[in-house]
């Protein structure tokens, strides 16, 4: 059992490597635009509505989990990505993009909290140092982010040839999910039958463990701030990147310099937390998003799209920093339970925040959306932070 579980981690790590695609984030925005067809504020919108599916089926997928197990579940999770990713590489009207994101809302619902869960469960069950999980996370997403960054320059390259090519070349490699998901073993943990009137208590129960925990509760808020203003941004990049003058084929050259910070951050962010502490790495977080887009939204020139090389040191150090320090406080019964009711309040949040901002780019513009955006951030953070001392005092 042991031989299989410690081969857990290595499947692991190639699902979250090969979790989404390499050759599009660079243009993604661009590829919606023109081969869809949709405008921005469309786009924004239908982001939104994606995320209100992905949190009605979140949280019984989360008890799903719990229930029959984590395996199943991240196999399903892969194939409906698949499934997805097929209709954006074909996509040629609106309606295809419709489809490619409630089939990925299905799959980021079944994935949610269950492959943390899974890792986790692992490490326990290998009776690993609690360091351990932080920094195999990070190894994780420093590799994902380092190929990323190798493959934004050619994504760019084959753009200006034809948009479409990048994404016909991404759908071969989320395959290896789905493969690697079948070879996983189940770490040993209680598993019941349950009717589906304990099912419900089941979900209950996840909702009152994250209700009642004031721990959780603040660090949901905290990472509502980060992913929602995050979400936004991110589809802004291209929009943006158009708009101070910077060309479809250097969209790639940009997207290597965030993607390798990012792959940076996430390989040594761990000795920072070290020396700055959780209260210093909470206390920095925040400001480096919120900070370089109010720059950005006074400044519009070519070389402020550089600023996102600030968020990408927070993309790099915040998944790993964020799940190790929530980890700490569940309890395995409901673990992945409790994580999905996280994932889904941070998707209403997320749904809530696309949807305004969509009209608010509509009627305001780019940049003084960018100017809300930036200071409602900088705004939650300091509220979030004036409780941050009381709560977590030993993390210190």
């Amino acid at each position: 059992m042991k031989e299989k579980l410690e081969s857990n981690l290595k499947l692991i790590m190639l699902m979250n490597i090969f979790c989404e695609p390499f050759f599009w984030g660079a243009i993604l925005i661009t590829t919606l635009q023109k081969l869809a067809h949709m405008s921005l504020p469309e786009i924004y919108t239908q982001e939104a509505v994606c995320i209100v599916v992905c949190f009605l089926v979140d949280i019984p997928t989360g008890a799903l989990s719990d229930i029959v197990g984590r395996k199943k579940v991240l196999v399903a999770g892969s194939l409906f990505y698949l499934a997805s990713f097929m209709f954006f590489a074909f996509m040629s009207a609106p309606w295809h993009t419709w489809v490619a994101n409630i089939l990925w809302a299905i799959s980021a619902a079944l994935e949610s909290g269950t492959d943390k869960a899974m890792l986790q469960e692992t490490c326990i069950a290998l009776e690993k140092e609690d360091s351990f999980y932080r920094k195999f996370s990070g190894k994780i997403q420093g590799r994902r982010l380092l190929i990323m960054a190798v493959c934004a320059p050619v994504t760019s390259w084959l753009a200006s040839y034809d948009l479409r090519l990048p994404l016909l070349l991404s759908i071969p490699t989320l395959i290896i999910p789905i493969v690697c998901g079948l070879k996983l073993t189940e770490p040993p943990r209680v598993v019941r039958e349950l009717t589906a009137k304990e099912q419900i208590k089941q979900m209950g129960d996840g909702f009152w463990a994250t209700w009642n925990n004031k721990n959780i509760l603040w660090l949901t808020g905290y990472a509502c701030v980060i992913s929602v203003t995050s979400k936004i941004w991110f589809f802004m990049y291209n929009p943006y990147f158009e708009y101070v003058g910077v060309k479809v084929s250097d969209f790639g050259y940009v997207f290597f310099a965030l993607n390798l910070l990012a792959w940076l951050s996430s390989r040594y962010g761990r000795a920072l937390e070290k020396k700055i502490g959780d209260s210093g790495t909470v206390w920095m977080l925040v400001p480096m998003i919120g900070v370089p887009l109010l720059l950005m939204a006074f400044y519009p020139y070519p070389t402020m799209a550089y600023m996102v090389l600030f968020q990408s040191i927070v993309r790099g150090m915040y998944g790993p920093f964020f799940d190790n320090l929530t980890g700490k406080f569940l309890k395995d019964e409901t673990r992945a339970t409790v994580m999905s009711v996280q994932s889904s309040t941070i998707g209403v949040a997320a749904s809530l925040g696309l949807w305004v901002f969509g009209f608010l780019v509509n009627s305001l513009g780019i940049l003084s959306s960018l100017k809300v955006l930036g200071l409602s951030a900088l705004l939650g953070y300091f509220i979030l932070m004036c409780f941050w001392s009381k709560l977590f005092k030993k993390s210190q």
